[in-house]
This record gives structure tokens, C-alpha cells and sequence, in this order.
């Protein structure tokens, strides 16, 4: 998430060529072995993972180690690609701009883990301000898995916005929690001013940037067309995340809005008197290149979970308790917000895993250090794992019909 935070390591070409190699051949077996045994995808390259570090050390440090170098790169590319395919998918209407429900889960997927597991830290000996740390970082859910399971799943365009909406919102609050609590840390409060013009700043100039680029990218469209469209727009909104990101703003929101407008194209250069017309050949050219962009991204994310995994009893013991929460929480919110809607519990209630929000600011006190900072690292990468494997059994077991 954070475009200065970037690991130390030798990048070498070979070990970068090997790995990434290595990754695609175990995603085609993954993949072969889910349309064989209907085993979730994300567990059996979870599993590979495990095989193949923590239990077989079967790759050479050095391979492990350029891995780890690059997952900060990684998680943002891979954060831009899905908000960007999945912000297009939005219907641009006045559901959306009604939308309560993504921004209720979003706010309550921050507060409730937050106040959970400080009592639950609380009781187990840790400083209060540490276990709302710990609560402020798990309140993400992950947008680069999240997203490709709803778009995957036959739901309203309603109820799609909501739950990309939360998992977009989530990600912010929890960015902005962790922000204000590592000040209380370090002994150097943010006053409630400072922390409110922050978090203004935070959001707004997000939205500024996302709005701009995307209006400005429909009257390029409109002058300029080709055969690589989607690569171009794919680009610009990498670019829109490292400028916004460069101006502290809430990169993944800019993001989402500049798909969303790409998204709706139609109807938003209709009043704007422009003229882009996508080709029905083009559109199936492009769905097939974000189809295998975020087949290698999201096993990518598995299969190097499962190998920086760190297999410790302790923080197993830790990790499943604080996992036991986050369903119980999951489950409270879900039945309070879809009230209404209770055919869509059982796959928000499956949305529950974690990624690369958690990975990088738990990762960001591990560099940091202290005896608190080391246990959150390691509980959180746990929790990733626990999260994931539990998140992908309860998405195969729901009844809503899957696209093909």
C-alpha cells in the first residue's frame, strides 16, 4: 500500500525469472486440481506454498528472499488491476450514490475488531493500545481477493457495489486506525484536529485525482483508439495510484473512482458529447486478458502466503483465536447490515479474508521492531493463512449461482 515501504534485496534477474516461472506452472496445477476435486483454489496453493518452504525447503533462500523483496511492488500492481477490472463493473446510478450498506460494513469492519481485540489482548496480558493495533489492521478485508469471488458470483448490481464499497472502505479506515494508534506508540499523539485534517486530506484529494483522471482519460479515449485499450487505461491507473500515493492520498479510492467512470463510459460522454465506442470483439480480447492478469496475481498472493508462513504453536494458538473473533464479528455484521437481504449472508459472511493491507502494515512494524511489533507480524501473517483457507471453504459451499 505504501509506495516508500519497499524491502532491501539482491534482484538478480535469474531468481526473479525462475520464481515467477515457478508461480504460473503451480497456479495451471492449482487450477487442474480444483476442476478435478472442487478443493478451493486458494487452499491448495496455499498448501503448495507451505510444501514448499516452511515444511520442504525445497527452494533456495535466495529464490524465498527475491520474493519477499518484491511483494511490496506486487501487492500495489495487484491492488491497482483488481480495484480497476472490478470498479468497472459498477453500474454508475443512484443505488450507488445511495449505497449505506458498503459504507456501514466498511466503518463497523474497522470499529469491531478494534474494541474486540483489545479486551481479548487485554486479557491476555497485552497493553491496551497494542491489542486496538492489532484490531486496527485485521479490520481489512482484501480487495485482490475479494473482488474477483464477486465477480465471479450472480448478485444484483446493488449488492455487488456494497460489498466492493466495503472492501474498498475497509482498507482506508484500517489505514487510517493504524496511523493514529502507531502515534500513541511512539509517545507522540496525533491531536483530533491534526488526526481530522489528515484523514480529510486523506480521502478528498482521492477523489480528486480519480475524478480528473478519468474524465481526462474519456476525451483522450475519445481522440485515440487502438487495439491495446484496456493495456493504456491499465496503465494510467497505475499511475494515478503512484501520484496519489505521493501526495498521501487514498490511492485505491482514486482508483476505483477512475473505473468507475471508465466504467460507465457510455453514459458519462453521452452528456459530455463525445463519441468512444468499444468493439464487441475488443471486449472479449480484453475480458481474456484480465481474466489470466488476475489468474497470476491472485496465485501469486496464495502460494507466497503460504511460503513466508512461520509454523510457530504459539502464534498458531494466537492467531486462531483471534480468527474466532473476526467470524464471530463478521457474522454479527453481516446479520445487522443485510437484514433485508438474507440470500447474500452466507457470501458476505464468506468475504472475510485478509491480504495485502494487513501483510504491509504489520510488515511496516516488523521493520520497525519491539517485542509487540514481532507478535503482531507474526499473528497477522497466521491470520492471513486462517482467514483465506477458512473464507474460500465457505465461498464454495454457498448457493449462489457462479458464472462461467
Amino acid at each position: 500500500m505504501f509506495g516508500t515501504y519497499l524491502m532491501q534485496a539482491d534482484l538478480s534477474s535469474v531468481p526473479i525469472i525462475i520464481a515467477v516461472a515457478l508461480i504460473i506452472i503451480i497456479g495451471y496445477i492449482g487450477r487442474a486440481i480444483f476442476n478435478r476435486t472442487k478443493i478451493p483454489e486458494a487452499l491448495i496453493l496455499i498448501v503448495i506454498g507451505l510444501l514448499l518452504v516452511p515444511v520442504g525447503h525445497l527452494l533456495p533462500d535466495s529464490y524465498v528472499n527475491t520474493l519477499r523483496s518484491l511483494a511490496a511492488i506486487f501487492g500495489d500492481i495487484a491492488l491497482v488491476v483488481i480495484m480497476y477490472n472490478g470498479g468497472k463493473a459498477i453500474g454508475l446510478n443512484r443505488e450507488l450514490l445511495r449505497n449505506t450498506r458498503g459504507i456501514s460494513l466498511g466503518i463497523l469492519d474497522t470499529i469491531l475488531p478494534m474494541i474486540a481485540l483489545t479486551l481479548i489482548m487485554m486479557a491476555l496480558g497485552w497493553p491496551p493500545v497494542y491489542g486496538a493495533l492489532l484490531g486496527a489492521i485485521l479490520g481489512e478485508t482484501s480487495t485482490i481477493i475479494v473482488i474477483p469471488i464477486l465477480r465471479k458470483i450472480q448478485m444484483p448490481e446493488g449488492m455487488y457495489a456494497s460489498l466492493v464499497m466495503e472492501t474498498t472502505l475497509n482498507s482506508v479506515f484500517a489505514i487510517l486506525a493504524f496511523t493514529l494508534l502507531l502515534s500513541f506508540t511512539n509517545g507522540q499523539a496525533i491531536s483530533a484536529s491534526t488526526f481530522a485534517n489528515f484523514a480529510v486530506d486523506y480521502v478528498s484529494v482521492a477523489i480528486a485525482f480519480g475524478l480528473v483522471a478519468g474524465l481526462l482519460w474519456l476525451v483522450v479515449q475519445s481522440y485515440i483508439r487502438g487495439a491495446r485499450e484496456y493495456l493504456a487505461s491499465l496503465a494510467v491507473a497505475i499511475l494515478l495510484y503512484g501520484v496519489v500515493d505521493l501526495f498521501n492520498g487514498a490511492a485505491a479510492i482514486s482508483v476505483l473512482i477512475f473505473a468507475i467512470i471508465l466504467g460507465n463510459y457510455k453514459q458519462i460522454t453521452e452528456h459530455m458529447g463525445l463519441k468512444i465506442d468499444i468493439k464487441r470483439k475488443e471486449r472479449r480480447e480484453t475480458h481474456a486478458v484480465e481474466r489470466d492478469i488476475e489468474f497470476l496475481i491472485i496465485t501469486f498472493f496464495f502460494v507466497f502466503i503460504g511460503m513466508i508462513a512461520l509454523l510457530s504453536v504459539q502464534y498458531l494458538v494466537y492467531a486462531v483465536i483471534v480468527t474466532f473473533a473476526l467470524v464471530v464479528i463478521r457474522y454479527v455484521e453481516v446479520a445487522f447490515v443485510l437484514d433485508g437481504e438474507k440470500q447474500y449472508r452466507d457470501i458476505a459472511l464468506a468475504l472475510m479474508q485478509r491480504g495485502t493491507v494487513v501483510a504491509v502494515l504489520a510488515a511496516i512494524l516488523f521493520s520497525i521492531g519491539g517485542n509487540y511489533f514481532d507478535q503482531i507480524f507474526y499473528i497477522c501473517f497466521m491470520v492471513i493463512i486462517l482467514t483465506n483457507i477458512l473464507g474460500s471453504v465457505l465461498v464454495s459451499r454457498t448457493k449462489l449461482e457462479v458464472r462461467k
